[in-house]
């Protein structure tokens, strides 16, 4: 039985409304951020950003129509990826977090078509080319290797020493295009810096260094991720087994990457923009799979909370101007 939920899920307009939504929501937190802060700037500084998030869209609706990451025919992917994005509002200016989003899912969309196959070490390569790129904006993200290596060979069944090698290669190609430049200029002290800070965390863990939005979205996330994951394992036997093993690479990923956050708060900005990539197909196959009287209610439940947290983000946002 078809549920309002489920013809929400499955319509074509499903996608265009969140499209909308996003709209109204940039609009408002870059037209203050313009009015409040700096009267000289205009709407068409913001451009960059906003084509980074249009990219980062489009490529997470390629990453679902070319692995089918949902059996019928749906775009709560994208739409869902679009709802947790907009409650990062603090997040709008940040052009570098952008580009990482961007390669970040990248990364994911072609490690997923090397699967059971190790003989596509140039798939890797670039995979890991678009970590490398992310690393040279922030260094933190190098802690991601050693977990997709493992991932490679568990998930994936794509790790051999060619893929292996290659991704190495792809990792380091950034940091020697990079060094050229600073050869040239005779000075690596840039990249020194750079790099002087990886592997070095807070004990205790500052947890007073969030605020209360980023607490927000935070468990907002875990809850809904969690819940995603439960009901996914639940019912993965009705899935290829293709399917299964990409969303235990996304559960893996989402799983450690909100460990890491609540261990280290202090990367939260770095890291958060990973959690709501892999969660958002965990959500999503909550919301359009389920059809039960509970699940319908709880459907509403989240987008309205949803909406709620990016409300209050933006009331948060516009006070600290």
């Amino acid at each position: 039985m078809k549920r309002l939920q489920n013809r929400i899920a499955e319509s074509y307009l499903t996608l265009p409304i969140a499209a909308v939504y996003c709209c109204v929501v940039w609009l408002i937190a870059i037209l203050h951020n313009t009015t409040a802060a700096v009267h000289s700037e205009t709407l068409a500084i913001h451009w960059p950003e906003i084509v980074c998030f249009a990219v980062s869209v489009y490529i997470i609706v390629e990453l679902n129509n070319s692995n089918i990451l949902i059996r019928v025919r749906s775009r709560m992917v994208a739409s869902t990826f679009i709802f947790l994005s907009c409650m990062l509002v603090s997040g709008f200016q940040s052009l570098q977090a952008g580009i990482c989003q961007i390669c970040i899912i990248t990364m994911l969309q072609l490690l997923f078509h090397t699967y059971q196959n190790n003989s596509l070490p140039g798939l890797t390569y670039y995979a890991f080319l678009c970590l490398g790129g992310c690393s040279l904006i922030y260094v933190e993200y190098l802690y991601y290797i050693p977990l997709l290596w493992i991932l490679m060979a568990g998930r994936l069944q794509s790790l051999s020493l060619r893929t292996l090698l290659a991704s190495v290669f792809g990792i380091l190609t950034p940091y020697w295009l990079i060094s050229i430049w600073l050869f040239y200029q005779n000075d690596f002290t840039p990249l020194a810096e750079h790099l002087k800070d990886f592997g070095t965390f807070t004990f205790p863990a500052d947890y007073l260094s969030l605020s209360l939005d980023q607490w927000l979205v935070f468990a907002f996330l875990t809850v809904t991720s969690i819940a995603g994951i439960i009901h996914f394992w639940m019912y993965s036997y009705e899935d290829k087994i293709r399917i299964r093993q990409l969303y235990g690479f996304l559960t893996t990923m989402t799983l450690i990457t909100l460990l890491f956050i609540a261990l280290q708060p202090q990367f939260y900005h770095l890291f958060i923009r990973v959690a709501i990539v892999c969660s958002s197909v965990l959500i999503a196959h909550l919301l359009t799979l389920t059809s039960t009287r509970f699940t319908n209610i709880m459907f509403f439940v989240i987008i309205g909370i949803c909406i709620c947290i990016t409300a209050v983000n933006l009331w948060m946002y516009f006070l600290s101007f």
